[in-house]
């Protein structure tokens, strides 16, 4: 595209709406007004080609994913600083048209797309299930002593005996093992994170790491709770007889899903690639996704 000066200047609309934001930012940080806004100015200039490239649309086009040209543009950033001020970039671009500049829109493109761009990460989720486990041991502990007791109640009775069933216990220690394969494969281990936003992360340059092994953990632990659900039967669910062919209650176990070492091994030994093809198989023929 032919580069011209209307080109490489923003809507007149959008000025005064972008500096009343930037007024707004100031009265939050250090910097002033116009250091902001000169900020904002500097990286629509240093990324003129994309920022200026295309003509300014009437108003904001409503998507709530990134584009393969915005995911590029971030991509191609050399380092994590690198990448937040691209992703800055494509928020900013997206809350600008003829109308003029929108900050809620900016404010919630950058939520958002932040969000979505680190939902892989299994730090959160391990933080969740490290309270889970704690306070699902607690309660145990509290039954335990309460049927020591010498006159347990009712519900004490109830609980002491659904703990025992063996699918429970089953998947009490599944959550041990989800845990630990969560911290050791997806990187997870010793982190702690409110604020679930890939650009504002706090472990900066290991956030791609953290989304890509998050991503693959995932993967195969879906993979281990669907041969769960289809080699191990549950005693509060019993499979239509149409279905039955996709559950294998009878037949030897192909895994051990209490056993962290036992599931890598079954990812290396072909063991989980033979449940991968049944379930390709269950999604083919049923239209389910489960």
């Amino acid at each position: 595209m032919a580069e011209t000066s209307r080109e490489r200047k923003l809507p007149k609309s959008a000025v005064k709406s972008l500096i009343e934001y930037c007024e707004k930012l100031a009265l939050g940080s250090s910097d002033s007004a116009q250091e902001i806004f000169r900020q904002h100015l500097e990286l629509m200039k240093k990324h003129g080609d994309y920022f200026f490239g295309d003509p300014w649309p009437q108003e904001p086009v409503a998507q709530f994913w990134l584009s393969e040209i915005e995911a590029e543009f971030i991509g191609t950033g050399k380092g994590y600083t690198e990448e937040r001020k691209r992703f800055t970039v494509v928020c900013l671009r997206r809350s600008i048209s003829l109308e003029g500049f929108d900050p809620e829109r900016f404010t919630g493109q950058f939520k958002e797309l932040g969000e979505q761009a680190c939902r892989n990460c299994l730090v959160p989720e391990a933080m969740r299930l490290r309270e889970q486990i704690a306070a699902n041991e607690q309660r145990k502990k509290e039954n335990e002593e309460g049927m020591k007791s010498g006159k347990p109640s009712w519900m004490t009775k109830q609980m002491h005996e659904y703990d025992n069933k063996p699918d429970v216990v089953r998947r009490d220690e599944m959550r041990h093992v989800e845990l630990r394969f969560y911290d050791g494969v997806g990187f997870a281990e010793g982190k702690k994170c409110e604020v679930k936003h890939k650009y504002r992360c706090p472990f900066g340059e290991e956030s791609e790491r953290l989304v890509e092994e998050g991503s693959r953990a995932r993967y195969v632990w879906r993979l281990v709770e669907w041969y769960d659900s289809h080699w191990n039967p549950c005693h509060y669910l019993t499979p239509c007889v149409s279905d039955m062919k996709w559950y294998h209650y009878d037949e030897p176990r192909i895994i051990d899903v209490t056993s962290y070492e036992d599931i890598l091994k079954a990812v290396e030994d072909g063991r989980l690639p033979k449940i991968l093809e049944e379930r390709k198989k269950y999604e083919k023929e049923t239209g389910c996704q489960d």
